[in-house]
């Protein structure tokens, strides 16, 4: 008999391992990180798990993209997610997939975080911003080798 997990009982997991271990992969400078990921199955080509403890809000510059499908489950927290269709609050148990070129980008809310399970596929292409002249790669739109600096962006600066 098959038997699942419940969204308080991933979140208690969740909580347990960010409490003892420490992150695989920081993105963002050490003293405003923007998110922490943990690696759930070892890193791999064709399907990856990573548990992401997201601080703070995507910067709201421009929606981006990734370089596989991927699908969240959040399992703590709720952030809002902007697309170009329009913005969705999104709460703990929410699950929802994207294919790579599909934009968006997540805006925490003040004083949270948000905890959650995001599993990809195999890589397909690079990543990138949409910005109103096109498609601008993370290298050019973000600064530091792990976006841990502003980079230049859409171009407006």
């Amino acid at each position: 008999m098959i038997q699942y997990a419940t969204v308080e009982e991933m979140r208690a997991w969740a909580t347990t391992l960010i409490a003892s271990l420490a992150p695989d992969f920081v993105i963002g400078p050490a003293d405003n990180p923007y998110l922490r990921r943990w690696w759930v199955i070892p890193r791999n080509t064709g399907c990856n798990v990573y548990l992401h403890e997201i601080l703070r809000s995507d910067d709201d510059r421009a929606l981006h993209d990734h370089p596989w499908a991927n699908t969240s489950m959040l399992l703590d927290g709720r952030y809002v997610e902007h697309t170009p269709e329009g913005s969705a609050l999104r709460e703990a148990g929410w699950i929802g997939s994207r294919q790579a070129e599909d934009a968006h980008r997540l805006e925490i809310l003040p004083g949270e975080r948000a905890v959650s399970l995001f599993m990809t596929g195999p890589k397909l292409r690079e990543w990138g911003f949409l910005c109103p002249k096109g498609w601008v790669h993370w290298r050019d739109f973000t600064g530091g080798e792990n976006g841990e600096l502003v980079g230049r962006g859409c171009g407006e600066a």
